[in-house]
């Protein structure tokens, strides 16, 4: 009967830590309103240069001005294997940070870690961005959008063989950056 009693106790605890990491789900909007990274969104060139120097300016593939630096740092809380490798932040419409991303060690331990503490944290993602057309997907971006214009994006591009080439993790007050081709999905089961 001992023995009974502490497993179900033990079970009790643990359903109670299930309990409130769900409960603690909270939007990405209360996370990120005053920022990424250190940085307010609000942040100049020169604030993003200084905060992290040793980078480098140049365009991202939408001719975007973007600053990458080198920096290992933790990440949503996650074990130390998983901190950032380098962070890259985007200049939006009005000359300040529209987005910052954390860019992490290329692995499936990586991803599916940085996808799981975000479903935890902020609850199932409300968008996606895939290739369809090919048989093994190249890349895929899950998004939090519901509190536009501050978002979340968990993206991943693989190499032919399906093994993860980048993992990253983007907060964004500049929703349209991101946003554009992505399909809406619904976490509700079929029939509901």
């Amino acid at each position: 009967m001992r023995g009974l009693h502490r497993t179900l106790s033990l079970a009790g605890g643990v359903a109670a830590l299930l309990f409130v990491g769900a409960a603690q789900a909270g939007a990405v909007s209360e996370q990120f309103r005053s920022g990424a990274f250190g940085l307010s969104w609000n942040a100049s060139r020169t604030a993003i240069q200084a905060k992290y120097p040793g980078g480098k300016w140049d365009k991202d593939e939408a001719g975007i001005d973007r600053y990458c630096a080198a920096s290992r740092q933790p990440l949503l809380g996650l074990p130390p294997q998983h901190q950032t490798r380098e962070l890259c932040f985007l200049i939006g419409d009005d000359q300040t940070m529209a987005s910052a991303t954390a860019r992490m060690d290329a692995t499936l331990p990586s991803l599916l870690a940085v996808v799981n503490r975000s479903r935890t944290r902020f609850g199932d993602f409300d968008a996606v961005k895939r290739d369809e057309g090919s048989v093994q997907s190249r890349f895929t971006y899950m998004m939090w959008t519901k509190d536009a214009p501050i978002i979340v994006v968990v993206g991943s591009t693989n190499d032919v063989d399906g093994r993860p080439e980048t993992v990253a993790f983007t907060v964004a007050d500049q929703a349209t950056l991101f946003t554009g081709g992505a399909a809406r999905v619904s976490n509700r089961p079929a029939g509901t």
